[in-house]
């Protein structure tokens, strides 16, 4: 049973989901100078934003992040950096505010990942 499907419509209609460009890391080319040089994969979708509650601050701060940050549930499995697979760093491309600049979201932490939606945390870039 998908608990999370059921509540979306409520949820959304007191917070909009928004569109987003999703940018799934696919790891690096290498330049000819040497450098390394992220590979993304782009897709478009819609993405649910919300402020920081107390208990992913509490979390986010014994990371010592200075950021501006927002928690993120979107349709799909995504992740942060997972160094031993050397998979992650993905990326979000959505505003900060309604109807404002689109601006770069790295995602820093997953909250909860499930087959079909992940909550995550993501920092502005």
């Amino acid at each position: 049973m998908n608990l999370h499907l059921m509540v979306r419509g409520l949820i959304g209609s007191i917070n909009p989901d928004i569109s987003a460009t999703l940018k799934r890391s696919t790891g690096y080319t290498t330049g000819t100078d040497g450098t390394r040089v992220p590979a993304y994969t782009t897709l478009t979708g819609m993405i649910q934003v919300q402020g920081i509650n107390n208990s992913d601050l509490v979390h986010v701060n014994n990371l010592n992040q200075a950021a501006v940050l927002r928690s993120v549930w979107l349709h799909g499995n995504w992740a942060g950096v997972i160094r031993t697979d050397e998979t992650g760093g993905d990326l979000l491309e959505f505003p900060m505010v309604p109807g404002g600049a689109v601006k770069t979201w790295k995602i820093t932490t997953v909250k909860e990942s499930w087959p079909d939606w992940t909550s995550v945390i993501v920092a502005l870039q």
